[in-house]
């Protein structure tokens, strides 16, 4: 008996839950289908080696990137109308954040690239009204904010409250720059 088309998704939404928390070095085999109580031979047949497994879930991030920035254009403030919709989305911007950081990978910095084509445009417009600059600016300080973000923000830290406080920082010194 083969595994259903629901038994693929259990392993990639797994897949995908294990590398935002963890990066690629938690995705192992033995240890995905300990996980589901499946046994390897279903990973196997739907993927066959861990670089197809890689695509699935880069595929996956895409997914839920695209679904992520149409949230994006739904909303008139950053904070904190986008910093809830962070929390409500905190798996897929780990799962991205793994990518920046194991960026080394061919597939991962790929990737991220394509999300952030998707992400800054939409955000811009938010982050500049927010910080009280152009869109062009926006995007810069966007793209500064965002690399900061990933080398500190852990699992544990993710919340509403840090998140509020770490994008304070950057607006507090964008005012007192535009004041010089």
């Amino acid at each position: 008996m083969h595994p259903t088309n629901d038994s693929k998704k259990s392993w990639i939404e797994l897949g995908y839950e294990l590398f935002s928390e963890e990066g690629h070095e938690g995705l192992q085999v033995e240890r995905l289908a300990r996980i589901l109580n499946k046994n390897k031979s279903g990973y196997y047949h739907y993927f066959g080696d861990k670089d197809v497994f890689l695509n699935a879930l880069m595929a996956e991030h895409l997914e839920r990137a695209h679904a992520y920035a149409e949230q994006i254009k739904l909303i008139k403030d950053f904070d904190p109308e986008y910093i809830q919709l962070m929390v409500k989305n905190k798996t897929t911007i780990l799962f991205q954040m793994q990518l920046v950081k194991n960026r080394e990978f061919r597939i991962f910095i790929d990737t991220a690239l394509k999300v952030n084509e998707l992400i800054v445009p939409v955000i811009s417009p938010v982050f500049g009204r927010y910080l009280g600059v152009s869109q062009e600016e926006a995007s810069k300080f966007w793209g500064l904010l965002r690399d900061s973000f990933y080398s500190r923000v852990t699992l544990k830290t993710f919340s509403a409250e840090w998140i509020s406080a770490f994008t304070a920082e950057l607006r507090n010194i964008v005012s007192l720059v535009g004041q010089r």
